[in-house]
Parts: structure tokens; sequence; C-alpha cells
């Protein structure tokens, strides 16, 4: 459904829901809030309240703010080619103004939709384009944020080198600003850069400070996922009760504010922790857990993987044939339904070779 055909009726709706309302800016603002909060629908009806006020009275910089964050709303909804019109819009718009750091806004999320869409070309020119932009406005924060955001790019495209050039620069400048945010986010892109160059001591360095950076901030959802990174990585190193420990901090987290997904990530990892170490009894207790979680969630790719993690304990390491072919065609099955070719076939080979 095109913009225009949601405008109609709208504004007087608006009016009766939020009646303290009364000008674009406070649209915009209102409806920025929304979108932070996960509220899409409401945040859209907001938004597009404003462009129509903005462009009633003129004011190009609200309509500009209003069309990026538009832009972004469809975006998060998977909606990239409408969202790219409306960065293009807003980009115009923005140009028209001069206002360099709004383009170096603007150019940055152009990049990571086309990084999203899979245009990596295209995702590293914009990437560039906002670098340069943030950097005549003297806007340290999107130049961090901006490398950052090419660094994955880079490590996406297999250029590791790259990848760790720029998120150094990016740590560089969040690190003299005190963007703690920005820089947790970098030292988890480098973590990652480290593992796959089988620097595994390096990566736990990295993950650490983001400990370090998440306790600071309060921020428990972070912790968690950090502690989790932290026992994968022990993991990789055979050093099985060090990711122990951390996917046990990982879990009293987790457990606490909900985190389902989190908890069977966990809970997955403390099963491959027990099968290394040769405990197959509590092994077999955290695959089922991660799996009851799963299934509940409705996550079948995860549930897959954990289905063909037992088929693989019951074939290799309790002899029973039969019980992994249950489990073989359970995860084969969920591979498919998710369309998993790779994994698919890696089911069916083990199912062939029974």
């Amino acid at each position: 459904m095109t913009i225009d055909s949601k405008i109609d009726g709208m504004l007087s709706e608006l009016l009766q829901a939020y009646p303290d309302i009364h000008d674009a800016r406070e649209y915009f603002f209102q409806g920025i809030q929304l979108l932070k909060h996960g509220r899409w629908q409401e945040s859209e009806r907001l938004l597009i309240a404003s462009l129509e006020k903005a462009e009633h009275f003129n004011d190009l910089q609200c309509k500009c703010y209003a069309t990026r964050s538009l832009a972004l709303l469809f975006r998060y909804q998977g909606e990239m080619a409408q969202a790219l019109v409306l960065y293009q819009q807003a980009l115009e718009l923005a140009t028209r103004l001069n206002d360099f750091w709004e383009q170096s806004i603007i150019y940055d999320q152009i990049g990571t939709t086309f990084r999203m869409m899979g245009l990596y070309i295209q995702a590293i020119e914009h990437f560039r384009n906002g670098i340069a932009l943030a950097e005549k406005a003297r806007n340290e924060e999107g130049q961090a944020t901006t490398y950052n955001n090419l660094g994955i790019v880079y490590r996406i495209q297999g250029d590791l080198i790259k990848a760790a050039e720029v998120y150094e620069l990016s740590l560089a400048i969040s690190l003299k600003m005190g963007k703690d945010s920005i820089a947790a986010s970098t030292y988890n892109n480098l973590a990652t850069i480290y593992i796959e160059q089988g620097k595994f001591d390096l990566a736990i360095k990295m993950y650490k400070k983001n400990v370090t950076i998440m306790e600071q901030l309060g921020n428990p959802a972070g912790l968690a996922s950090t502690y989790s990174n932290l026992a994968t990585t022990h993991f990789l190193q055979n050093s099985f009760d060090e990711a122990k420990s951390m996917h046990e901090n990982a879990l009293a987290i987790e457990l606490r504010i909900g985190d389902e997904p989190g908890v069977a990530f966990d809970y997955y990892g403390l099963a491959n922790v027990y099968k290394a170490k040769g405990n197959l009894a509590q092994s077999m207790v955290f695959y089922r857990k991660a799996l009851d979680i799963e299934t509940r969630i409705g996550d079948h790719h995860n549930a897959g993987m954990t289905y063909f993690s037992l088929g693989l304990l019951y074939l290799d390491d309790i002899g029973d044939p039969e019980q992994a072919r249950l489990h073989f065609e359970k995860a084969k099955s969920l591979f498919e339904l998710v369309g998993d070719a790779e994994h698919a076939q890696q089911a069916a080979r083990e199912l062939r070779s029974l």
C-alpha cells in the first residue's frame, strides 16, 4: 500500500487519539518513541501525519526526518524497495537543506539496507559516502557507526584484513568520544574477526572488554549475549570448564529477564560441553531442554540443529542407530521447512549412511 493511500482520514483519527499534539514535530517525536519500542503500526500513523503536516507548513527539516524514519520503519518490516524510495526522498531533502550531518546518516542507513539485500558493492559505496559526509559535518559518532557497518560488509565478503582495519577506526573514534555502545558493538565485531582467524585469545580479550561495558551500561541482555560468546570461544579452544562457567553466567541472566531464545542457545551450548567432557547423560538433558524451548517458540532452524546433534549423540556416542535415524529425519524435515538446503543435505547423508 502506498503512503498516499494511508493518509486519508488519518489526521482526524490522530487528533482524537493524541489531542495534545498540534504540529508536525510533535507527531514526529511521538512517532519516533513508538518506533523505538517496536510499536510499528502506531509509529507509522504518526510519522505519516508528521510528513503531511510538514508538507503543509513547508517544514523541510521535519519532512526530511519523518521521511528517513518511515524508511527505517519499512526496512524493519522487510519492505526494502519502499525503504530505498523513501531514503532517496529524504536524501534529496537533506541535500536541498545543505545538511551534511543528516546526509551522512541517510547514506549509512541506505548502506545497511543494501547490505541486508546482499548488494555489497552498493553498500560499500554508500557507507564510504556516509563516512566522507560525517567527516565534513564533524559527526564523529556517525563516522564510528558507519566504519563499524562498513566492517560488517568486508567481513561478509571474507576480507578480514579490511574489516579489522575499519573496525579499529570505529573503535578509536568511539573510545575518544566515550560512546560505549558503539565501542561494545565494535569489540564484538573484532572478536568475530579474531575467531575466524583462529586468534581465540584476542577474541576473548575483546569480549571481556565488552563485559565491562555491558556492566557499566546496565545492559543485562547484552551482558548475557557476551557471556554466551565467551562460552563459544572457550569451547573452540577446548577449554570446557571455562565454557561451562560462561554458559551458566549467561543462563542466570537470561532466565531472570525471560530471554527464551538465549536460554535455548546456552542449554544447547552446555549440551555440547557435557558431550565433549564425556557426560552423555547431562548432554542429553540439556539438548532436550533446548529442544523444548525451540519447539515451543517456533524456532524451526535451531530445533533442526538440536535434532541433528541428538542424532549424532545417539549414533556416535550411545550406539543407537534407530534413535539416530528418527532424529536425523526430524532434523532433515525442519531444515527443508526453513529452506536450509546445506544442512538438509547433511542430514540426508547421515540417513544414507545408516
